[in-house]
């Protein structure tokens, strides 16, 4: 034999004359199927369990213990007198007396507003746009 010469094959060699058999090609496809189906369920159950867990801890569960003593601190703050800083006569006093002597001030005009009043200037209107160079100016109009 030359080493460029073409090998013919026999007829009889290499074939399977045999028909495939179904049986198994059908079980593979249907066990890839469940197989599929019940990966997809677990990734459902398992991402649903970590998203009840995380609304729970964020959303649902009790307050703790510190934040429920902060709130009631911030409570009594608002509504009861106390010093603020006692050796410079800072007062704290509660929120309803602060507001009416706020109501007080307002409608005796003693508010103070860290600017000078003014009269807000009138918008002056638009000039014309030029005409642009080399255009002709108007009739009536001297360049």
């Amino acid at each position: 034999m030359h080493e460029n010469e073409i090998r013919r094959a026999d007829p009889r060699e290499g074939f399977d004359r045999q028909e495939p058999e179904a049986g198994p090609i059908v079980g593979f496809a249907v066990g890839s199927v469940i197989l599929l189906i019940i990966t997809i369920v677990a990734l459902q159950v398992y991402f649903n369990k970590i998203w009840e867990e995380a609304v729970y801890e964020k959303v649902l569960a009790p307050p703790s213990g510190q934040l429920i003593e902060l709130h009631n601190r911030e409570d009594w703050n608002q509504t009861h007198y106390g010093y603020s800083d006692k050796a410079s006569g800072t007062v704290r006093i509660p929120l309803d007396r602060a507001t009416e002597l706020f109501m007080e001030e307002a409608k005796a005009g003693k508010l103070f507003y860290p600017a000078k009043n003014t009269v807000p200037k009138k918008e002056e209107p638009v000039a014309a746009a030029a005409p642009a160079a080399g255009a002709e100016a108007p009739a009536g109009e001297k360049k």
